[in-house]
C-alpha cells in the first residue's frame, strides 16, 4: 500500500478553489488509506451521487497514507491541517511541519503511553507496530504540508469522510472511535458535516461462504458505529460490516475481496459506493444505471487475481447489491434511532 502521491492531492485541492465553485457544488474530503484509494473510491461515490442528483456537482479530494488509520493521521501526519485549510495560518502549517520533522529524529513514539495504549487496544504486538515504520509516511505528510503552504486554495468542505481500517477497538474510548471523534470535532468546527466510513477487512470473503465471516467483528463495528452516532450525530455512517454480514447470512457466491490482495475487489467497491449513496441521502440507489468498477492497481493490465481491470455488473447482481446497500443502511439507521 503506497502513500497517496503528492501531486494527486495537489491537483485535487487546487481544483477546489472557491473562485470556481458553483452554487450547486458539494466538496468532500476523504481521509483514509488504500481502501479509499483503490478503485478511486471517491470517484465511484461521485458517480452514484450525481446520478441520484444530476444538478449537483460533487468535488472529491483526498488525503491518503497507505495502511494508516485515524490515530496516525491525527497524531503524526496532522491530516487535520487539510480539514482546516480554509482558516489555518501559514505559521501554524510551518509549526506542524517542524513538529513532523522532529518526529523523524526518533525511533520511538514521542508519547509511548498513547502509542502503546492504541496498540494494546487493537491487540497488536510490538513487532506488529513500530514507530520507525511510519517515518516514510511522516516524510510524505511533510511534503503535502509544504505543498499546501506553497499554494493554499482555502477550500471549505461540505463533508469530511473519516475511514476506519483495522482500528475499531472494543473499547469505544480507543482506536477508531477515539481518533475519528477528534477529527470529527475539528471538521464540525470548520462547518463541515462528518461521514464515518467503516470498512470491514475482517469480513470480506475471498471465496463463497455459507454464513457470515467473522460475525463478532461485524457486531463490534456495529456497536462502535452506534456509539459514534450518539456522540457525534454524523451526517452519515457507511456501515460496510453490516452490509457484508447481511449478504453472507444466507450464504453467497459473491466475493468481496481478492484472493491475491487483501483489498476490496470490484464487487466490494461497488457495494461501498452504493452504501455511501444510501447513507448520505436516505434513498435507495436501486435501478441506477451505474454498473462499472475499474481496479486501479494493475499487473500487466489485470487486477490482482488476474481478471479484467473493469467489471460491468449484470442487471441482477447490480440491483441486488444496490438493494442490500439500502437495506443495511436502513437497518443501521433504525438501530441508531432507538433510545
Amino acid at each position: 500500500m503506497i502513500p497517496h502521491p503528492l501531486h494527486r492531492i495537489l491537483i485535487l485541492v487546487v481544483a477546489l478553489s472557491p473562485s470556481v465553485v458553483a452554487a450547486k457544488d458539494v466538496r468532500m474530503l476523504f481521509i483514509g488509506n488504500s481502501y479509499t484509494h483503490r478503485h478511486n473510491q471517491p470517484d465511484l461515490v461521485e458517480r452514484v451521487l450525481e446520478e441520484g442528483d444530476p444538478e449537483t456537482d460533487y468535488k472529491m479530494s483526498r488525503v491518503i497514507y497507505g495502511g494508516q488509520n485515524m490515530f496516525k493521521h491525527s497524531t503524526y501526519y496532522f491530516s487535520q491541517t487539510f480539514i482546516e485549510q480554509a482558516t489555518i495560518s501559514d505559521d501554524e502549517i510551518r509549526a506542524r511541519i517542524a513538529r513532523m520533522q522532529s518526529l523523524l529524529n526518533s525511533d520511538s513514539a514521542p508519547d509511548p503511553a498513547e502509542w502503546n495504549a492504541h496498540r494494546a487496544a487493537l491487540g497488536l504486538t510490538e513487532g506488529q507496530m513500530k514507530f520507525v515504520d511510519i517515518h516514510r509516511h511522516i516524510k510524505a505528510a511533510i511534503k503535502n504540508h509544504e505543498a499546501l503552504l506553497a499554494h493554499n486554495p482555502r477550500a471549505k468542505w461540505d463533508y469530511v469522510v473519516l475511514q476506519s481500517w483495522r482500528d475499531v477497538a472494543a473499547d469505544p474510548d480507543q482506536g477508531y472511535a477515539k481518533y475519528a471523534t477528534k477529527l470529527a470535532q475539528i471538521a464540525r468546527a470548520q462547518g463541515a458535516k462528518v461521514i464515518l466510513y467503516m470498512t470491514s477487512p475482517e469480513t470480506q470473503n475471498q471465496s463463497p461462504v455459507d454464513g457470515p465471516l467473522s460475525p463478532a467483528s461485524a457486531d463490534r463495528d456495529l456497536a462502535v458505529g452506534l456509539e459514534l452516532v450518539r456522540r457525534l450525530q454524523p451526517a452519515a455512517v457507511v456501515m460496510v460490516p453490516l452490509a457484508l454480514k447481511n449478504i453472507q447470512a444466507g450464504g453467497t457466491d459473491l466475493r468481496f475481496r481478492y484472493v491475491n490482495d487483501a483489498h476490496l475487489n470490484q464487487t466490494g467497491a461497488f457495494l461501498t459506493s452504493n452504501l455511501f449513496y444510501a447513507a448520505m441521502t436516505g434513498k435507495s440507489p436501486e435501478g441506477f444505471t451505474y454498473n462499472t468498477v475499474t481496479e486501479n492497481k494493475l499487473k500487466d493490465g489485470k487486477d490482482p487475481d488476474g481478471g479484467p481491470a473493469q467489471v460491468i455488473f449484470d442487471e441482477t447482481t447490480k440491483r441486488y447489491l444496490q438493494h442490500m446497500a439500502f437495506e443495511a443502511t436502513m437497518e443501521f439507521q433504525s438501530l441508531a434511532a432507538q433510545p
